[in-house]
């Protein structure tokens, strides 16, 4: 089985990533250099990049094996062959602006910490309460603590988990 990190967007949905849990998730690959992601929640996976023609122009959508597949975006980029560097962004939304249903499924291992950024609180009109307001570079915590960074994405151990023939 391939594992890989999975960022979770902790929108309030039933189906909250738990250890153990398997599930066919909608997700897109994140890359460091385009998310600005640590390097301790990145991993190199193969993959096969192919174009699928939908309704709203051309989704680029990667085959990680196993039958499980994630976007990799939109346009006319290469196709082909590759070796991804990344994690899977769990988003609960994307079938609201794409069209190619993921498909195969991955276990849940465990919770490896949290992306967070540090954060300034701005005072409001109202006495004791702030506005958070994120600044600087993305980190990675195992735990979470503290009033100094605000919670980007929960960062979930997963694995690959192959299609019954």
């Amino acid at each position: 089985m391939t594992a890989l990190f999975m960022l979770d967007d902790m929108e309030p949905w039933p189906d909250d990533p738990a250890p153990g849990v398997l599930c066919t998730p909608t997700t897109y690959w994140a890359s460091p250099p385009e998310f600005g992601l640590p390097s301790e929640v990145t991993s190199e996976i193969d993959a096969s990049i192919v174009a699928v023609d939908t309704d709203q122009g051309v989704e680029r959508i990667a085959h990680l094996g196993s039958g499980f597949t994630t976007l990799v975006g939109t346009g006319n980029a290469p196709t082909g062959v590759t070796v991804l560097t990344g994690c899977l962004v769990w988003d609960r939304y994307l079938w609201m602006d794409y069209r190619t249903p993921p498909t195969g499924r991955i276990r849940v291992l465990d919770l490896a910490g949290y992306v967070v950024q540090q954060v300034r609180r701005l005072a409001t009109a109202h006495p004791g309460w702030t506005v958070p307001e994120p600044q600087g570079p993305l980190e990675f915590r195992r735990i979470y603590t503290g009033t100094d960074v605000v919670v980007r994405w929960r960062v979930w151990r997963a694995e690959l988990i192959k299609n019954r023939a």
